[in-house]
């Protein structure tokens, strides 16, 4: 399911290949893993979807593009930054940010482990703005972390950095606006909350369709595409999609 969207009318569709079988490195010492393991529980319940095959297809998307410079806005487990590091076809930078000190660490070992330091920088960032020059990256993702982050600034802030026909990626659950999604959100909140003790999640912010493209356009972005990765069992069901917005 895609929808794309342009000042000028309707472009042509980004492709968004099938996920590549690579298993991804677990024996790192003292059982530094079990946090990705926890997310990557946490990503399946919440949006029906397997972790590492959603972070691959953003991969696919980003060597598509052929771009160089491509800020991280969240290390979180450092899995895209190192996936996209490790695939022979990028011949680029990464440049990964992160409020937490311990996963930056982490972060930079597993990069040392899989000779990868020379490929991406993990950097600490704690609030807008970010330390990146305007109109320097030529790629921005954002996986997963749209619903923790004021929308307006976040997006103004991901188009200052963006070079002229830079592409701001964002993978996260887009919500319709129906009584029956209403409900069911509201029980998965109390889950978070009292069940799987996550109360930050459970305040996140999720917008439907045409919120995300009226919030994407009203921060000067030129075009919108949105996938989506899985076809809803109804239109009241939420579905994670990749949105690509080019500046």
């Amino acid at each position: 399911m895609k929808t794309e969207l342009s000042g000028s009318g309707f472009q042509k569709k980004f492709e968004f290949p099938p996920p590549r079988p690579r298993p991804f490195l677990s024996d790192l010492p003292a059982r530094i893993d079990t946090y990705e393991e926890g997310v990557a529980k946490f990503f399946q319940w919440r949006t029906g979807l397997n972790y590492y095959a959603t972070i691959d297809q953003v991969v696919d998307f980003v060597i598509s593009t052929k771009r160089l410079k491509v800020v991280d806005f969240l290390t979180d487990t450092a899995t895209f930054a190192l996936r996209l590091a490790g695939r022979k076809a990028f011949l680029g930078r990464i440049y990964s940010f992160d409020n937490n000190i311990t996963l930056l660490e982490r972060a930079r070992q597993r990069a040392r482990h899989m000779s990868l330091e020379h490929l991406v920088e993990f950097k600490p960032f704690d609030g807008m703005p970010m330390p990146v020059s305007d109109t320097s990256a030529e790629i921005a993702v954002s996986i997963f972390d749209l619903h923790r982050q004021p929308a307006e600034p976040f997006l103004t802030e991901a188009f200052r950095i963006l070079s002229s026909e830079g592409h701001l990626i964002i993978a996260e659950m887009l919500e319709p606006k129906s009584t029956r999604n209403s409900l069911t959100w509201a029980i998965k909140r109390i889950q978070l909350r009292l069940f799987q003790k996550n109360p930050s999640e459970a305040e996140g912010v999720y917008y439907d369709r045409e919120e995300i493209i009226r919030l994407v356009f009203a921060a000067g972005f030129r075009q919108i595409i949105i996938q989506g990765l899985r076809s809803p069992s109804s239109r009241h069901e939420g579905v994670f999609c990749l949105i690509a917005a080019t500046k």
